[in-house]
């Protein structure tokens, strides 16, 4: 196995379940969001976010989650008070702005796939969205290695249990080989691992906290771009990550293009 250079941290936001209530949008719409950096960012990403931790909650331990943050759950217990939660937004805020990394975010809309290709015929919502993701992080990649000779990237996501850690790794295997709906190419040029990484949240990895305080906010974002919600109840804080991912994180093409490179929504 080859070590690599850069490294994309991947959350999940919904669920692959094609049988659902597609009244409600928690449940028509699936996301995956990936966050790319080189190895040595992350390092940078780690100390940055351990920062905020100490001076917040007193801890390099705690793992910043999003829902819990929200809703001032402990540990998050002292962002109820409106100054300190202010301080902490501002701060997160600073993070995400000064450092180096790139997101690629893939909506699979499951009702209108359903209405397009039938039930029978309707592919797992995840193997698509991961498909799509591995697309354009490889996309990604080849233009890293323009800029910085030949690089390779390997992808880590949060393990979720033991039967849906195994569906993960078969599909990555799967989309690796060029089995998938559209044929990845040449990914042994691009991608350090046949295999996906997996960690606990309880690791406490760095990339992936980061990845879950912008995954939303990019779903939130691909969802308004398609007029597929008009009724998302928005804060200012996700609308300010929205606006430092617009401006500067998203990957995009040479015209600076973001739909169908850093977000893509499908069908």
């Amino acid at each position: 196995m080859n070590k690599p250079s850069f490294r994309m941290y991947v959350d999940e936001n919904g669920n692959a379940n094609l049988r659902e209530d597609y009244t409600k949008n928690d449940n028509r719409f699936l996301c995956l969001t990936g966050v790319a950096m080189r190895l040595p960012t992350h390092n940078i990403l780690e100390q940055e976010l351990n920062n905020v931790k100490l001076h917040y909650f007193g801890s390099t331990e705690i793992i910043l989650h999003r829902r819990e943050i929200i809703s001032g759950k402990p540990p998050f217990e002292s962002l109820k008070d409106d100054y300190m939660r202010s301080c902490f937004n501002s701060d997160i805020l600073k993070v995400m702005a000064q450092v180096e990394y790139r997101v690629i975010s893939v909506l699979i809309d499951k009702k209108a796939h359903i209405d397009k290709y039938g039930m029978i015929n309707a592919r797992d919502p995840y193997a698509l969205a991961l498909e799509f993701l591995m697309q354009r992080y490889q996309y990604w990649l080849q233009r890293c290695c323009k800029v910085y000779g030949e690089v390779l990237g390997d992808i880590l996501a949060e393990a979720r249990g033991g039967h849906e850690d195994r569906i993960t790794k078969e599909t990555y295997s799967l989309i690796y080989e060029g089995k998938g709906y559209n044929r990845l190419r040449h990914a042994d040029k691009y991608f350090s691992s046949k295999e996906i990484k997996l960690k606990k949240k309880r690791d406490n990895i760095a990339g992936l906290q980061f990845v879950d305080l912008i995954s939303h906010p990019a779903r939130r974002y691909i969802l308004l771009q398609n007029d597929l919600a008009n009724d998302i109840k928005s804060t200012s804080f996700e609308q300010k990550v929205v606006e430092i991912l617009v401006e500067d994180k998203f990957c995009r093409d040479g015209n600076g293009k973001i739909k169908s490179y850093g977000t893509v929504c499908f069908p």
